[in-house]
């Protein structure tokens, strides 16, 4: 009876549905020789073993172990045929935190102790260095074990002084955690977090939070500027009238300051939409695009002003008015309209548009006045294709006689050059250029009777005597 409760208390425990395997007892059992001994049992118990033959000889190694039976035709073993990505995504974020190992032979008094001080450092009291070197390295870290005010900062500090994406995550995690006050004077007190943070509402399109931050820390002026932009990023013009008009309001009556010239151009900004709402510009509205620049309505005011001699000032399309009221530079004003007139061949408005009334006497007649280089005008006239009529009225305006002959001659305008040749009184050169000249041309009897005055006025001033 005693064999025979032995016999079947063996057999009990060395069947394969009752074997249990544990990392503990490595040691202390001899799988080689379980497995001889069972080889040994009846041949039931030897086809249970058959399945678990790997633990048949312990020395087989991972490298030339045959799978190619449990996987068909695959010849590798595939971690993703083991785990799917979510899966091994979670594994590896496990990697990350830093387990203890539990110790052979703790009593399970210690090993409920250690476990609990595992999980209150890991839930309960943060490591500082342990989350700042996850969140730099775009591995997740709870950061919800962070409560006290001091701990954020100090997390904060920890991930400025090392940089990256991460500064982000940490000051959204701070402003939905802290109130209001708490999280501008952290930003206050950090101009780099502050800057990161602007960044982040100026690449997200949070315009109205991105405006009041600038705002609330006294950077007046940009705010300005970005609710500038967004007016005139509005697509419909009473839309963008509204909101300029509103913009120039707000700063009007809150007292806040900021530079004249922003001002100026806020108020220019909303009479060019003025302009563009009451006054149509034609055909050439299609040509300079649903947001044009104010250069670009002045070119199409000029090309629709009538009148250059008198210009209404009461309209204000007019383009002396609209470049006042643009506040366009005089030089920008007549070399957008030198080129306008030009390119329309309306070449007797050119005068017109240089005539100026002298301020300190208003009752003498418009002289000829130019706010950019002569050079430029005549060049650009050349440019264009204008007649030599036009090129020589502006040539005539040159007081330098050198640089004039050589303009003249670079844009073939031949009666400047004859011009520049007499004010010289280079009559050798005007012999010269009068051969070259085709015969019973115009250019000829005007070289002519230039020499025959150049000739006239040097006997004259030769047989002027002064007696004194």
């Amino acid at each position: 009876m005693e064999s025979q409760f032995d016999n079947t208390d063996e057999n009990y425990w060395n069947r394969s549905s009752r074997a249990a395997f544990s990392f503990d007892d490595e040691e202390d059992v001899d799988l080689g020789d379980v497995g001889g001994r069972t080889k040994m049992r009846e041949g039931s118990q030897s086809s249970k073993w058959d399945n678990n033959a790997i633990f048949n000889d312990d020395t087989i190694s991972e490298a030339s172990f045959d799978n190619s039976a449990a996987l068909g035709t695959l010849n590798h073993l595939s971690i993703k045929a083991i785990l799917s990505d979510e899966a091994l995504k979670m594994v590896l974020q496990e990697q990350a935190v830093d387990d203890q190992v539990m110790p052979k032979g703790v009593t399970p008094e210690e090993e409920l102790k250690l476990l609990r001080r595992q999980i209150q450092s890991t839930l309960y009291s943060p490591n500082l260095e342990l989350t700042a070197q996850k969140l730099l390295h775009g591995k997740v870290a709870p950061l919800e074990m962070f409560k006290s005010l001091v701990e954020k900062r100090q997390l904060l500090d920890a991930v400025l002084a090392n940089g990256g994406d991460a500064i982000i995550g940490v000051l959204l995690f701070l402003k939905r955690t802290l109130n209001a006050t708490q999280f501008h004077g952290i930003l206050q007190q950090r101009p780099k977090a502050l800057e990161h943070y602007l960044s982040y509402l100026r690449q997200c399109g949070d315009v109205s939070n991105y405006i009041d931050t600038l705002q609330r820390f006294g950077r007046h002026q940009e705010a300005a500027l970005r609710q500038f932009q967004a007016a005139l990023s509005c697509t419909e013009l009473a839309t963008r009238k509204q909101q300029l008009q509103r913009l120039i309001d707000a700063y009007a009556s809150a007292g806040v300051g900021i530079i004249p010239l922003y001002e100026q151009v806020f108020h220019s900004a909303l009479k060019l939409q003025l302009v563009l709402e009451k006054e149509p510009l034609g055909d050439l509205s299609q040509r300079i695009g649903d947001d044009p620049t104010p250069i670009e309505v002045l070119y199409a005011c000029c090309a629709q002003n009538k009148n250059w001699k008198e210009q209404d000032m009461l309209k204000i399309s007019s383009p002396q008015r609209f470049a006042a009221d643009q506040e366009i530079s005089p030089a920008q004003y007549e070399w957008t309209a030198l080129n306008e007139r030009a390119q329309s061949q309306a070449y007797a408005d050119l005068e017109c548009i240089f005539e100026r009334v002298s301020g300190w006497h208003p009752l003498k007649s418009k002289q000829f006045h130019i706010s950019f280089d002569l050079t430029l005008a005549v060049q650009r006239l050349f440019e264009l294709q204008a007649p030599a009529t036009v090129l020589q009225l502006f040539l005539s305006k040159m007081s330098n006689s050198p640089e004039k002959l050589v303009l003249a001659q670079r844009v073939k305008c031949i009666k400047a050059v004859i011009d520049a040749m007499v004010s010289m009184k280079q009559q050798q050169e005007l012999q010269q250029l009068k051969q070259t000249l085709p015969d019973r041309s115009e250019e000829q009897f005007y070289c002519e009777n230039a020499l025959r005055a150049l000739q006239s006025k040097r006997w004259t001033t030769d047989n002027i005597k002064l007696k004194l």
